[in-house]
């Protein structure tokens, strides 16, 4: 049966400076929402949130730096405290004052350190399936495992040079032979904005050396749970029931939930039964994330 839906429609922009910044918007009010997408990504990671979303003025989604159609600097260039200046950069550009910002992945990493770096710029936060607190003892090696096994198979495929869109989603969805008609329209548009084209076929657009870099800050530079607390605007936390792959995981434990949850001024939350860290973002899981969304913006004020 053929996808109804039409593919949402963004207007494109970006945020000049040392390193431009592309973005995608959805709306033209004075306030829209930030959107920060994960660490290999792009902003159509948004695409059926912008779609659900019931906010009259919208939404921005940045590509950030090394993603996307944002420029790409040489190593050096990238880290928790650059794209945390990026989204000040881009509130600024877009003449909001304190902002609403939504991070999926390491997104929700960036959202907390702009949260801590700019207090006064920060109105709210929702946190998707990512900013888990830095733990200051050694990590559960299993659970450090999943977390690597998963970030090495994003990285891996930037690396790569596929002939085709196709073979592109044979990447991502073995032996299921499928094509970008079959699947939803939200889902097709992320796969063909995440392509360039270059000799030989089609490679992401997302920088290796920038992932490989951001990384290495939010593993080691994200905030603890003490840090945590220096955070007082009001939190959405979204988990996924499961990791990186179906039946793996998730990548916010109850434990690390429970830590957050003393930590931050926690005033939703919600689980997803059946999601991964990916398909979290799409179809009616979405749907329940701008609930959530809209839910905060309105207690937010």
């Amino acid at each position: 049966m053929p996808f109804l839906m039409e593919r949402i429609s963004w207007n494109a922009g970006s945020v000049p400076g040392d390193v431009r910044l592309a973005f995608g918007r959805v709306g033209e009010g004075p306030k829209p929402v930030l959107a920060l997408h994960g660490i290999t990504a792009q902003h159509r990671t948004f695409n059926a949130l912008a779609r659900y979303l019931e906010h009259p003025d919208g939404i921005v989604a940045l590509d950030l730096r090394g993603r996307g159609d944002s420029e790409k600097p040489p190593s050096g260039n990238y880290g928790l405290d650059r794209h945390a200046r990026d989204a000040i950069r881009a509130l600024d550009y877009l003449d909001v004052e304190r902002g609403f910002l939504v991070g999926h992945s390491m997104g929700a990493f960036v959202a907390l350190h702009t949260a801590l770096r700019y207090p006064d710029r920060v109105g709210a936060l929702v946190l998707l399936d990512g900013g888990w607190p830095r733990s200051e003892e050694e990590p559960d090696e299993e659970e450090a495992a999943a977390i690597e096994e998963g970030l090495e198979r994003a990285y891996r495929r930037l690396d790569m040079v596929f002939e085709t869109p196709k073979d592109y989603l044979d990447f991502w969805f073995p032996g299921q032979n499928l094509t970008l008609e079959d699947l939803p329209p939200d889902l097709a548009d992320y796969y063909l904005y995440d392509l360039e084209e270059v000799d030989g076929g089609y490679t992401p657009k997302a920088s290796r050396e920038a992932a490989e870099e951001d990384g290495d800050s939010f593993s080691s530079e994200s905030p603890t749970a003490g840090a945590m607390e220096g955070i007082a605007c009001p939190v959405a936390l979204v988990r996924a029931e499961e990791g990186f792959f179906p039946g793996s995981r998730p990548l916010i434990s109850d434990e690390a939930r429970d830590a957050m949850a003393e930590a931050l001024n926690l005033r939703l939350e919600i689980l997803l039964p059946g999601a991964n860290h990916y398909a979290m973002m799409f179809g009616e899981y979405a749907r329940r994330i701008a609930g959530v969304t809209g839910d905060l913006l309105r207690q937010a004020g």
